[in-house]
């Protein structure tokens, strides 16, 4: 696949909706309008609260930013009270593979920060009704993977209806145990939706699909909400890991669909 070009910002348009990707800032969608308005939450200082951006190759926290694998142990970036957080490739400058006016397709290694090598492919499509994104990990050496996505939702306001949720243990890290799932101050990953979820953006409202088999839902201080679905729960590189032999590639979808009012 060639290079089609070296540009930081990528528009896409298609009907009434808009995107804008910016690959030096992790193939993040930088802007999603639909109507003409603005649906994610706006440029923050701090890369982790604003945007639509992958997590790669682990998703949420990693506790106490370590993982080991093959009977080694590695240490990760610090972010948060002294655990990982979402990944590398957000932080990485990805490639532009090719573009149309309603498909972009970028590419980025998984960058120093992570000890194995692998390739990340990130292919994101505006269709008639909803934006699609994919996101593959090839690996170079085994390694265990997760990937998922982090949508900030401005303002908005979420429905969810999940059959269980993963406790939090003291300090504040999803352990394997399901209970009860929370309705209210909600900083947790869920799994067996019994809809897909859905957020009000204004007169906007969405529904969030996908493949990926856990959910992670956060209500900002902010007002803002996050719905982000996961191939594995946060710290599941530890906890209960995908491995990908070198050669093989992994691959999950989500979409962000647009309802009619």
């Amino acid at each position: 696949m060639a290079i089609v070009h070296d540009v930081p910002l990528t528009s896409l348009t298609q009907s009434n909706m808009s995107v804008v990707i910016d690959s030096d800032d992790g193939a993040r969608v930088t802007s999603f309008r639909v109507h003409g308005s603005e649906i994610l939450t706006a440029h923050d200082d701090d890369p982790f609260n604003w945007g639509l951006y992958p997590m790669v190759p682990y998703a949420g926290r990693v506790r106490h930013a370590t993982f080991s694998f093959n009977e080694k142990s590695y240490d990760l970036p610090v972010v948060t009270h002294g655990h990982a957080l979402h990944g590398t490739v957000m932080h990485q400058t990805w490639t532009l593979l090719e573009v149309t006016d309603t498909v972009a397709v970028f590419e980025t290694s998984l960058g120093e920060d992570w000890p194995f090598r692998g390739t990340c492919t990130h292919r994101i499509a505006l269709l008639s009704d909803r934006l699609r994104c994919e996101l593959s990990v090839t690996a170079h050496d085994d390694m265990p993977v997760q990937l998922g996505w982090h949508p900030w939702f401005h303002k908005g306001i979420a429905y969810t209806d999940f059959n269980a949720m993963l406790k939090r243990d003291s300090e504040g890290i999803a352990t394997t145990e399901r209970t009860t799932p929370a309705t209210h101050n909600i900083d947790d990953c869920f799994l067996e939706p019994n809809a897909w979820p859905r957020v009000v953006v204004g007169d906007t409202t969405l529904e969030i699909a996908s493949d990926c088999p856990f959910w992670v839902r956060y209500d900002a201080p902010s007002g803002d909400v996050c719905i982000e679905p996961q191939s594995g729960p946060p710290n599941g590189i530890n906890d209960a890991p995908l491995v990908l032999k070198a050669g093989e590639t992994f691959s999950r979808w989500m979409e962000i669909r647009v309802l009619p009012n």
